[in-house]
């Protein structure tokens, strides 16, 4: 499964900036029916437990009703703290998974896998560091 989309070089303050700006480009990207309401969700499931993975990367998921088809992007962005204790961010990957009602499909935990195996690969992690396109990141996730 691909990327809804790739950002390069962005510029966030803070991590809060950042999950608003990646909530609406998946917004726009028609990846979500309701932006405020999985803007919440996010927000809540960072309370619970950060989602800094190591390696600078963090990887900002919910469950939720307001999204219409299970997705993610990707986001290269300047050195950022996204947790007190944590290593700074540079690697964002936002994923949003549809809260249906068959709670015996478990899409997203093989999503989550899939995604965190990719960036826990040095190898994919240097690419990601010296990438110039986006054609170059998208090649990591194939």
């Amino acid at each position: 499964m691909e990327p809804s989309f790739i950002l390069l070089d962005q510029n966030f303050k803070n991590k809060s900036e950042a999950l608003i700006n990646l909530v609406e480009i998946l917004h726009n990207n028609g990846c979500l029916n309701n932006k405020q309401k999985y803007l919440k969700s996010i927000i809540e499931r960072e309370k619970i437990l950060s989602t800094y993975c190591g390696h600078n990367i963090a990887i900002p998921h919910a469950i939720s009703k307001a999204v219409e088809k299970i997705s993610y992007g990707f986001c290269r962005t300047n050195s950022m703290e996204w947790d007190k204790n944590d290593d700074p961010v540079k690697y964002i990957l936002i994923l949003a998974i549809p809260d249906i009602e068959k709670k015996s499909d478990n899409y997203h935990i093989d999503l989550m896998s899939q995604v965190a195996s990719i960036a826990l690969e040095e190898d994919v992690r240097n690419i990601w560091e010296k990438a110039i396109t986006e054609k170059e990141i998208l090649k990591t996730f194939q």
